[in-house]
């Protein structure tokens, strides 16, 4: 037996730099023993029992023979196929069916992380039961429908929270299995696996891999007037070295978690001018180094970067001397964000897309601090400006404009990523003038839009 990627997968994926695939194993068949995993005749996982999902292990792309055999034992090889890899992407080759009939199945896996929400997958691999609706429980709406032994039921994104579920058999309101308190964490994607038997032993049940772990994104500013060139530590690691005043890091990915963070001088170990544990969630931040030398500080700012049709612009106070502010479009306009004051956030507004001509007011006056002409703006990003700078000295107040995030053109589906489905949706939409999938706005969906698409395949992960 070959298992085979699909080739529109494959061809994407050899347009990229990498060259690797991430491959995970799922002992899912209820009544074999605890397995390894043989990849061309090495133990590449070993003693999975029933029920584990393993950890990715990277291969690069090509055919790779697939053994399986019981934990320490080299047969019966329960089973053997070839499986060729692409050379990009995330699969788990799972066993499933009962021992008498086990056979590996693979699906691909769309690890796509997506602030404050949690992306969700069924699969059902029990073998006897019927197809299934999951769904919320009692009586609730219908999140997969009939899906049936072997197949996913795709993938669905929702707010993090803890739901109650349940799997009643497919178009009735049989009730199958309920599973209740399925806590989903922001940030991260999960898969359900189905499994056990529904009339025998094991019962009935599911598995739940964490197939998207929780990931903060983490930017560091600069924005303390008086202080020199800095060097930012991370755990006792120097992490960013020799960042000058009002200068911006990009994003960088930390598992989630508690960190301890110092900035010291660049190149120097001593004084340590800022020392602050910062413990981050699976969100996008910013981090800022504010205020004069003497009493610098740290202040953290959770980044709202998710993008849409209009552009979305925040706004942060970090001018040590200067009075709360109004920010306000120029001579006279109406305020955007009132009243903030130093080392405050001002929260985050949405605006269309063009040029703006704004001004910082004395809040509550119509006195004028300082004019920003030509703010230039655009759909589908995400920006933030800062007021740094001092007012009664130098360097003098002035502004910082970023751009936290945008869309991407190829993420036809909106599903955070150039892939298969994108390649779809053209494929859909062959031959129109739709602007959806029109990628390089030549009016006319062709072959031009499949290799942009191509190109970029697997980028644009928010």
């Amino acid at each position: 037996m070959k298992l085979n990627i699909p080739s529109i997968l494959t061809v994407a994926a050899l347009s990229t730099a990498s060259m690797a695939a991430d491959v995970r194993v799922a002992h899912l068949s209820p009544d074999a023993p605890a397995v390894d995993v043989l990849v061309n005749g090495s133990v590449a996982f070993s003693n999975a029992a029933f029920g584990d999902i393993t950890d990715y292990a990277e291969l690069e792309a090509g055919e790779y023979l697939i053994q399986v055999v019981p934990t320490g034992a080299t047969e019966p090889v329960v089973i053997e196929t070839t499986l060729e890899l692409p050379s990009k992407g995330e699969f788990t080759v799972a066993a499933i069916n009962e021992l008498a009939d086990i056979t590996a199945s693979v699906f691909e896996d769309e690890n796509i992380r997506i602030p404050g929400s949690t992306r969700v997958r069924f699969v059902h691999t029990s073998p006897g039961t019927p197809a299934v609706d999951i769904a919320l429980a009692d009586g609730g709406a219908i999140l997969f429908p009939d899906v049936s032994y072997g197949e996913s039921g795709g993938y669905i994104t929702v707010p993090a929270g803890t739901y109650d579920l349940e799997a009643r058999v497919a178009g009735t309101d049989i009730v199958a299995l309920s599973l209740p308190g399925v806590a989903l964490t922001g940030g991260t994607g999960v898969t359900v696996w189905a499994n056990g038997l529904l009339k025998g032993s094991p019962p009935l049940g599911v598995a739940v891999s964490l197939d998207v772990e929780p990931t903060s994104k983490v930017r560091v500013i600069h924005a303390s007037p008086d202080a020199p060139m800095v060097d930012v530590k991370i755990n006792g690691t120097r992490a960013i070295e020799s960042l000058s005043f009002n200068e911006s890091t990009g994003y960088n990915s930390l598992p989630a978690g508690s960190y301890n963070i110092q900035v010291v001088p660049s190149g120097q170990d001593a004084p340590v001018v800022i020392d602050a544990t910062l413990d981050l969630e699976a969100q996008d931040y910013s981090v800022l180094a504010i205020g004069n030398l003497i009493a610098i500080q740290p202040l953290v700012v959770v980044d709202d970067n998710q993008v849409e049709d209009l552009a979305k612009i925040s706004f942060i106070h970090a001018s040590p001397d200067a009075p709360a502010v109004d920010i306000a479009l120029a001579n006279g306009g109406p305020v955007l964000f009132a009243d903030i004051t130093f080392g405050e956030d001002g929260g985050v507004i949405t605006v269309p897309g063009g040029i703006y001509d704004l001004e910082a007011r004395v809040a509550g006056t119509d006195v004028v601090a300082l004019d920003v002409p030509g703010v230039n703006v655009t759909g589908n990003r995400a920006f933030t400006v800062a007021a740094t700078g001092f007012l009664n000295s130098t360097p003098a107040l002035g502004v910082i404009a970023l751009l936290d995030a945008e869309a991407c053109a190829t993420d036809i589906v909106g599903d955070g990523k150039t892939g298969t489905n994108d390649i779809l949706a053209l494929l859909d939409n062959w031959g129109t003038n739709d602007p959806w999938a029109d990628v390089d706005g030549s009016g006319l969906v062709d072959i031009d839009d499949v290799m942009t698409v191509i190109m970029n395949y697997g980028n644009c992960n928010p």
